[in-house]
């Protein structure tokens, strides 16, 4: 849960209350679908089964984050993009505007 939790203040700034509420949320919403669509349909078979599902329950969810990406921050495995001022620093001025005419 950890990972959900550290990657709020990176998701919209902007709206981070509103993002942490969600992620919140995310949270009661998950015990309730674990409850419900894991523990209770299962029986009474192996008594672990329940935690077995519910492990690979977590275990999914935990590695969708390696997937999130930002454009300005980047990724896990993927650098961020450049900005505009960095894509044209080592560029001369004379050839991109004699190239835009």
């Amino acid at each position: 849960e950890g990972t959900s939790y550290g990657i709020v203040p990176f998701m919209n700034p902007d709206k981070l209350a509103m993002v942490s509420a969600l992620v919140g949320a995310g949270g009661n919403l998950g015990a309730v679908i674990a409850l419900w669509g894991i523990y209770n349909p299962l029986g009474s078979g192996d008594e672990l089964l329940p935690f077995k599902v519910h492990a690979g329950y977590v275990l999914f969810w935990a590695l969708m984050n390696v997937g999130y990406y930002w454009p300005d921050k980047g990724g896990m495995f993927c650098p961020p993009l450049p900005t505009a001022a960095e894509r044209f620093k080592d560029k001369d001025v004379n050839s991109i505007e004699s190239s835009t005419v």
